[in-house]
């Protein structure tokens, strides 16, 4: 199986950063372009659902949540809309020099190459969305 990591230093607190990806409000801010005026649906329990969707771009991701460990990392079953096929997402959070914080994702559980690259895209500018929301990360 194919797996992913992908890091970015977000210039906001530990919490803040939680809370983008917990607040299902928040989430939809910034997860997807704007253009793709994004609905989230946020169930912080364990089996709960983690949901983000677009009906502009037809899609969305139907996740369940598989672990919580508040407010440092939270693990998903990620599926997308329509697909049969589950994969494993953990996003990480850890604290940085000057209140900024690193985010840690981990995505496995790829069948191919092919579907790695894709996501590897996606959470990359997803990822670059989160920096942009909160400014640049401090330099050093």
């Amino acid at each position: 199986m194919h797996e992913l990591t992908e890091e970015a230093l977000v210039a906001a607190s530990l919490d803040t950063v939680w809370v983008d990806f917990t607040d299902a409000a928040c989430l939809a801010e910034w997860y997807w372009p704007p253009r793709f005026e994004t609905e989230a649906l946020v169930e912080l329990e364990p089996q709960g659902r983690w949901e983000v969707r677009s009906a502009v771009a037809d899609l969305a991701v139907e996740a369940t949540v598989l672990a919580i460990d508040a407010p440092r990392a939270l693990r998903l079953q990620w599926r997308w809309a329509g697909e049969e096929h589950a994969t494993d997402v953990e996003i990480a959070l850890e604290p940085a020099a000057d209140d900024a914080t690193r985010v840690i994702v981990r995505h496995a559980g790829f069948v191919s190459a092919e579907e790695r690259e894709n996501h590897v895209e996606g959470w990359s500018s997803c990822l670059q969305r989160l920096i942009a929301r909160h400014g640049l990360p401090p330099r050093g």
